[in-house]
């Protein structure tokens, strides 16, 4: 508003001097040497001295303050190239939208310079994936992040690169030097919890999943952490029950119940103990943990422990003592048989399963229990199965010919086979 009054003014008063020259057509002579004259119009004069006037000014205030013109110029200067600047960084962003390569290398050498700004360097890094390989890529990271050092704007998306290129030492180096940065970082602490994941290193994952789960629980980026979460801590009791014994579970949001968590630790203690050499005391501390808790998975880890520990008769003698014990397990039963079996010992293992009374499955997939139903030991299809196996294969070796019809009549039953 204040310009166009400005305007108005000036036009106004070039108006008024236009007419008033019309009007008086004196004119003024000026002698300037010898006998060069000039004829100039009363007004001309009048307007030329208000223009010099005006200039010789502007001269005593460049002299006297030089400065006030020479940032004018280089503001203006400044204010053109930070348009332009800006203008080759709006290339560059729709060339890296379009996935323009051609676009996007001839707006990036026209920004790259020293103070192209860092956040466009590691953008034009990362849209080279679509021409460059994996090594390429990597390298590229890696000079920019030995040029700026300790720098997030570098390392996040180098961590998030590695890590879907699956080189996990990279990542670990990376995540750590973030958290170094940074605290408690979930980018960081997501990348490490990966790479322990990928070394199957249990206990370090749930530390990180813990970090995660305090600080964002509820978020989009704890979803498959606390989907997995449970599973994590299971495998960390096996992996070391010591440690988990001590571990604080008040960041979850619902209260766990650590009962369960007995076979567990069972099967971590018994691995150890496998690891040591100590293949006996390992197949005691299961026998142990199966008859206070009848978890199958506990006679699955003894049968591994048989196989590799070079005193078979002794742990076989331990799955005996435990089919023969008052709380008789189905589970343990079966599983007694089948090493019988496979020691020849046909008759004894015979004898075993004619104990062991199982009902038949009526429908696919439906499962059976067996003793007290308070503590749920399952019999599911996987030792169903084992069962009829085992029967079929002594019926053939008896050459009973019609007890091994039967039991194939379980194993292959006709509605799955016409389904």
């Amino acid at each position: 508003m204040k310009r166009l009054i400005l305007i108005a003014l000036a036009l106004l008063l070039l108006g008024s001097m236009g007419y008033f020259a019309m009007q008086n057509s004196h004119s003024v002579s000026l002698n300037f040497f010898g006998n060069f004259t000039i004829q100039l119009s009363v007004w001309m004069v009048i307007a030329g001295s208000f223009v010099t006037g005006w200039l010789i000014t502007e001269i005593w205030h460049f002299i006297s303050h030089p400065q006030r013109f020479v940032q004018s110029f280089l503001g203006k200067f400044s204010r053109y190239k930070n348009n332009k600047k800006l203008q080759l960084t709006q290339d560059f962003e729709q060339a890296s939208l379009l996935r323009d390569p051609k676009q996007l290398r001839k707006n990036f050498s026209k920004l790259d310079n020293q103070e192209t700004p860092l956040s466009v360097r590691v953008q034009f890094i990362e849209l080279l994936r679509y021409e460059n390989n994996a090594e390429e890529i990597l390298n590229s990271f890696a000079e920019l992040n030995n040029k700026f050092q300790a720098n997030l704007q570098v390392l996040l998306p180098y961590l998030k690169l590695v890590c879907e290129l699956k080189e996990f030492d990279i990542a670990e180096r990376l995540s750590y030097e973030i958290l170094r940065i940074n605290p408690g970082h979930p980018d960081a602490l997501l990348a490490l919890r990966q790479v322990y994941i990928d070394k199957q290193n249990w206990v370090g994952c749930i530390e990180q999943e813990k970090e995660l789960l305090k600080n964002y629980s509820g978020s989009l980026i704890t979803y498959n952490v606390s989907m997995e979460h449970e599973d994590h801590i299971q495998k960390a009791i096996r992996q070391d029950p010591k440690f988990m014994k001590n571990w604080s579970y008040r960041y979850l949001s619902q209260k766990r119940d650590r009962k369960n968590d007995k076979y567990f630790e069972a099967i971590g203690e018994a691995n150890q103990l496998q690891n040591s050499g100590m293949f006996l005391d390992a197949a005691k501390v299961l026998k142990k943990a199966f008859e206070n808790t009848s978890h199958p998975e506990l006679l699955e880890t003894m049968e591994v422990i048989y196989r590799q520990s070079g005193a078979e008769e002794q742990i076989l003698k331990i799955i005996g003592g435990i089919h023969k014990s008052r709380q008789r397990a189905i589970h343990a039963s079966l599983l007694y048989a089948k090493l019988l079996y496979q020691k020849n010992q046909l008759e004894q293992a015979s004898k075993i399963l004619g104990q062991v009374n199982i009902p038949p499955i009526s429908k696919k997939g439906q499962k059976t229990f067996f003793g007290n139903n308070e503590n749920g030991p399952q019999l599911n299809e996987k030792w169903i199965e084992l069962n009829h196996t085992i029967r079929f294969l002594i019926a053939i070796r008896q050459e009973r010919s019609e007890d091994a019809l039967n039991e194939a009549k379980n194993l292959l039953r006709e509605e799955e086979i016409l389904t």
